[in-house]
């Protein structure tokens, strides 16, 4: 990855950050000071390099691991904010990326039973208890990244 494009990764962490939400590709060559076709190239090769997921046919950001933009039955409060992870386990890496506390409100998706993760001072303090089991092989994840 080249310097142009961890800038703009950066440059989307930060807007992530401070906004609660992903830049658009506009938004994104503001920052940078680049044109918008130099920010949605940067954007297709970090999402080709799994730095950044995109939805389909799309240059709107789906997931910024851990931070997730599209619906999923995990909630993150942190930070003064409601956020939402990909999975569970993601979740757990937002109060994290944040330097917070935070509150983790999931459900087993195999039995749909709620859960509810504490994370204080960096330490999971609720819900240490819960097992947690991958059905997809780390090697078989972006196979398909929105399923796993």
């Amino acid at each position: 990855m080249d310097t142009f494009d961890l800038d703009v990764r950066r440059g989307v962490y930060s807007h992530i950050v401070s906004a609660g939400g992903p830049p658009s590709v506009a938004e994104t060559a503001v920052t940078i000071g680049c044109s918008a076709d130099e920010a949605a190239a940067a954007y297709r090769r970090l999402h080709d390099a799994h730095a950044l997921v995109l939805f389909p046919e799309s240059l709107d950001i789906w997931m910024a691991n851990p931070f997730c933009f599209g619906p999923t039955p995990h909630r993150i409060i942190a930070a003064g904010r409601m956020w939402t992870g990909s999975c569970a386990w993601d979740a757990l890496g937002i109060p994290a990326a944040l330097h917070t506390d935070g509150l983790v409100e999931s459900e087993c998706a195999c039995c749909g039973d709620e859960l509810e993760l504490e994370v204080v001072g960096e330490r999971l303090v609720r819900g240490a208890d819960v097992l947690v089991h991958f059905v997809v092989p780390a090697r078989r994840w972006w196979d398909d990244i929105g399923f796993t």
